[in-house]
């Protein structure tokens, strides 16, 4: 049985780690509020730019998918850095397309933990992509700390990762991060480049999503109801949008992630406050016990002494 002196140790330490996770759940949901904003404002921006070029993909006629100046365009997503070049009919799906043999993952998990089951499913994700695709050479690219750390351990091949992102979704390391994906594409280093992130639903539940990027399905000739008139040029217009259209997508991803982790944090930090505060009473009402009955021997024995001396 313990000891008063230990039960008022364990309170001690109680109280401390409550205000540590109290603490912990404000500024989560100060920052989740934010990042909740950003995710459900970039998200109908992304989608409805990805129907638009689907649409446009449509466009792409057989000559355009031979080589040649007119089919190829150059991306510019850091200012300063120069421009990569990409075959327009490269990034657009269709039909007869070979599998693909090597494949980049970008696994966007978090920095830190105390966020719950939030870098596991991801990870488990992951690790369900990599065993439903064995003759697939794999590659990671991982988005955060700890899915860094998880397949370096296992000694898993990381092309590079990228850690410590602010949650401000700054344009200058979203444009870096595009820049370095599109790289791995157009230089044939990779086949096909697949997203593992969380898309964010509601601050108690979020859905692992693998999305493939830098790959737009076509609209058959019967689907797409639009028609665009381009002007000056196809090529033109694609140079403008396909860089945006992969800086979007990229900044949409990290924009439903921070949300996601923001939310897992703020509600795992929530129950760990609760938990504590339930720990608290039942301490208390064990130091109130352990008190009494301290109390209740040394009157039990000074009145055996008083009855002694009669």
């Amino acid at each position: 049985m313990p000891s008063l002196l230990d039960i008022k140790a364990r309170l001690k330490a109680t109280e401390n780690i409550r205000k540590i996770t109290r603490a912990m759940q404000l500024v989560a949901a100060a920052k989740f509020k934010r990042s909740e904003d950003r995710a459900k404002t970039a998200r109908p921006y992304c989608e409805e730019f990805d129907r638009v070029l689907r649409v446009l993909a449509g466009l792409i006629d057989g000559a355009d998918r031979t080589a040649g100046s007119e089919s190829t365009i150059e991306m510019t997503f850091e200012p300063g850095k120069p421009p990569v070049e990409i075959e327009m009919a490269r990034i657009f799906e269709h039909r007869g397309e070979p599998e693909p043999k090597r494949v980049a993952l970008v696994l966007v998990t978090s920095d830190r933990g105390l966020c719950g089951a939030f870098n596991t499913r991801l990870i488990r994700a992951a690790s369900e992509f990599i065993s439903a695709h064995p003759g697939v050479d794999v590659r990671l690219i991982p988005v955060g700390r700890k899915g860094y750390l998880y397949f370096k351990i296992r000694n898993f091949p990381i092309l590079f990762s990228e850690e410590k992102l602010s949650d401000r979704l700054e344009l200058d390391e979203i444009g870096r991060i595009t820049r370095r994906l599109v790289a791995l594409f157009v230089s044939g280093e990779v086949d096909a480049v697949y997203f593992v992130y969380p898309q964010f639903k509601t601050v108690m539940t979020s859905t692992i999503r693998v999305e493939k990027f830098l790959s737009i399905p076509r609209f058959e000739k019967n689907e797409g109801q639009e028609t665009y008139l381009l002007e000056p040029d196809r090529r033109s217009v694609y140079e403008r949008l396909l860089p945006l259209y992969a800086t979007t997508k990229v900044f949409a991803t990290l924009a439903d992630s921070f949300a996601s982790e923001y939310g897992a944090r703020m509600t795992a930090m929530q129950l760990a406050t609760t938990n504590a505060e339930e720990m608290l009473g039942t301490l208390t009402i064990q130091r109130n016990r352990l008190r009494q009955a301290v109390i209740t021997k040394e009157l039990a024995e000074i009145v055996g002494g008083a009855e002694a001396l009669k």
